[in-house]
Formats: C-alpha cells, structure tokens, sequence
C-alpha cells in the first residue's frame, strides 16, 4: 500500500494533487442531448401525413375497380343506338373508345366472312394483327376477338379499351352482317351475345368502309 503523501506545513499553499490513471478512466460523463427544432419535428410530421393520403387513395382506388359490387355500380347493360360510320374526328372519349371497338369489329367480321367460319386458327392465319379466341374466353381489348359459332352463324365480340363498350357482330354465309354495340356490359364475349338490339349499321370510321373501287 503507498505511503500517504505529507500534510503541507502550516500557511503554505495546497496544490491539489492530479487525478489518477483509475480516476481519469472512470470519471462519469455528461450526456447533452441532441437539440431538434420544431420546424424539423413539423416537417416529419407532414411527410408522414402525406405518405398516409398516398396509401388511403391508392387502397380506395383499388376497391373502387375491383372491390365487391363494381358490377351493381356500372349499371345494366344496354345497346347502344346504331350509327353510321364517323367521317370526322371523334368529339368525345366515349365515341374515340367505341369507334375503336366497331372498327375492329368491323374488319374482324370481313376475315370471317373470308374465312367462311368461326375456326380461330383459320382465322389468326388470314388475319395475324388480332387476337382470337374462343366464344366462352373475354375480349379484353380491341385487337382481341372472341368468337363463337353455332350452327352456320358466326359471332364476334370486340372489347373497347374503357372496359365497359363491348361490340358484337354475327355473320352467315348469303345474309348481310349484323351488328349491336353494348355499353355496361360485363363480359364481352361472343358466347354472351345479346339476342335483341341488332342492326345493319356497322358503325366504326368512315375509313373502315371499301372505296369506290371496290
């Protein structure tokens, strides 16, 4: 054990003595924390109320399209009037998205009528621009047919891009080509083909029809 160090004499001044190696090691430490401003806590706080928007509106939009009762909210399906091919440019989106569908349809039932039947392999070789599928399976757009035959008829359907515009057309052979456009309808598929509502109006663009010379 080490001696104990003198007392200093009487009126001398003390020096404190040095800390040692064990006191410098040990000797407790002051933590301060970190100061953070208002405006920092604020800002946090409105990017976490953003994000939280973000994801509510993307969950809404996804029930609103898929969720339950989508169906009961377009409303019943109903044909649309008959018109005759559109010369001009289209006024709306509505008669862009249809226009689309009844041109497809339209040369789809021309490749039918080439063919002489609803045979999709036939038909994919004449005219390899479209798609084409069977009566029971959907069109989802307007370069996908669906087909379907019964008997000696042929019948189409065209998807417009909105989802909601489904446009059928029934060829047979020796009579002229009929026609019906369908708005809220569900499954635009030719097994589904309404059985009123048709026309001989095609309906589509001007530029879909054959010119003078044929």
């Amino acid at each position: 054990m080490a001696r104990p160090a003198p007392f200093a004499p009487a009126g001398a001044t003390a020096t404190p003595a040095a800390p040692s190696a064990a006191e410098q090691f040990f000797a407790p430490a002051v933590l301060q924390p970190t100061a953070r401003s208002d405006a920092s806590a604020k800002g946090a706080g409105r990017w976490f109320a953003l994000i939280g928007i973000v994801v509510a509106a993307a969950v809404a939009t996804v029930w609103f399209t898929s969720g339950p009762g989508t169906g009961a909210r377009r409303g019943a399906p109903i044909a649309l009037a008959p018109r005759v091919p559109s010369a001009g440019l289209p006024t709306s989106l509505e008669a862009v998205v249809r226009i689309g569908a009844e041109s497809t349809r339209r040369n789809a039932l021309q490749t039918v009528e080439q063919v002489g039947n609803g045979d999709v392999a036939s038909l994919a070789n004449m005219q390899p621009n479209y798609k084409w599928l069977t009566g029971n399976e959907r069109s989802t757009d307007s370069h996908v047919v669906s087909v379907a035959q019964n008997g000696g008829v042929v019948t189409i359907a065209v998807a417009a891009s909105n989802h909601d515009v489904c446009a059928f057309g029934q060829w047979w052979p020796g009579a002229t080509p009929q026609y019906v456009t369908m708005a809220h309808e569900p499954s635009c598929a030719a097994a589904d083909a309404p059985r009123s509502g048709w026309s001989s109006e095609a309906g589509g663009a001007a530029s879909d029809l054959p010119d003078d010379n044929g």
